[in-house]
């Protein structure tokens, strides 16, 4: 006679899909993680963006959480049902309605094994002007004595949990070392003076566990005092009038080149396992769709990183 653990194990991949939705003690190495994420009124595109080993399979499921006043509802493509992405590929439409909701994100994990992070991607459709091919943002011209060559980034302060250190303050929106091995633990951002109708939302995942939920500016992100690395981090603008600013940045994770941040894209290292070291976030207000972007901030050795008196070394 069979266990139900050896009976699930069976099951081919197909069938792995329906059966990862039970919930029971007996099924050995069952593992369980949820995130809430919350969403503004609009359409939205969730895809499963990972390619896990075929005996391995991670279920994604996609629910909406009882928070907020709107509703959402959900149209997943040929191949996808009861809202669980299985692999590579599957995706899921979804309409946000009458206000903000929050969508419960929970990822079912089939074996007791460790692989790399599962990255779902969350993009919203976007129906603003910016979508025509011709839209620019235009500035009335004031007097001035030199035109600036580039736009002016806001005033972004960065804190960071650094491996020995504790809190890393920065006022130049970067922390860490580009050839450094000393891992950043957390972090959050704080945009001061930060417009209305815009906002800064990011994530990360530590070692070990799942992604984290969406936070914006002034949240704090990722663990202190715990020893426990960074893996991956994304990065987003949100808000009706995002399409007035532009985000950039640079991340690099241990022994790997810079990479330059793409917004609503969750980033890793090579392998996925390398640890976060350095960090370097920006914000400015665009003068067209697709302006080049800030050179590194690593080009410029003179920027200096402050020792904050109240933080917790890792």
């Amino acid at each position: 006679m069979t266990s139900p653990n050896q009976g699930l194990n069976s099951l081919p991949l197909r069938n792995k899909k329906e059966a990862c939705w039970v919930q029971s003690p007996e099924l050995e190495g069952l593992k369980i993680s949820s995130r809430v994420t919350l969403l503004e009124p609009g359409m939205y595109i969730f895809r499963y963006a990972s390619q896990p080993p075929a005996d391995r399979p991670v279920c994604i499921a996609l629910q909406q959480a009882p928070l907020g006043k709107g509703a959402i509802d959900f149209f997943p493509a040929e191949g996808v049902s009861k809202n669980m992405l299985t692999r590579l590929g599957d995706t899921i439409v979804a309409r946000v309605k009458g206000g903000t909701t929050t969508v419960l994100i929970t990822e079912y994990h089939m074996f007791d094994a460790v692989i790399d992070p599962i990255d779902l991607r969350i993009d919203r459709i976007d129906t603003s002007p910016a979508i025509m091919r011709n839209f620019a943002i235009v500035a009335t011209a004031e007097p001035s004595a030199a035109i600036s060559s580039s736009p002016t980034p806001v005033a972004l302060k960065l804190v960071a949990h650094l491996q020995g250190e504790g809190d890393v303050v920065s006022t130049e929106g970067w922390a860490g070392e580009l050839d450094g091995t000393r891992r950043l633990e957390g972090f959050s951002v704080l945009w001061g003076e930060k417009p209305a109708g815009v906002d800064l939302v990011y994530t990360t995942t530590v070692a070990g566990s799942g992604p984290s939920p969406n936070v914006a500016t002034g949240a704090f992100t990722g663990t202190r005092g715990k020893s426990l690395p960074l893996v991956s981090a994304g990065f987003s603008l949100v808000g009706p009038d995002r399409h007035f600013y532009e985000l950039s940045g640079h991340l690099v994770f241990r022994g790997a080149a810079p990479q330059v941040i793409v917004a609503n894209q969750m980033m890793y290292g090579p392998t996925g396992k390398e640890p976060l070291v350095a960090l370097h976030i920006c914000i400015a207000p665009a003068t067209k769709m697709n302006a080049a972007r800030y050179k590194s901030p690593w080009e410029n050795s003179a920027l200096t990183q402050k020792i904050s008196s109240t933080g917790q070394k890792a």
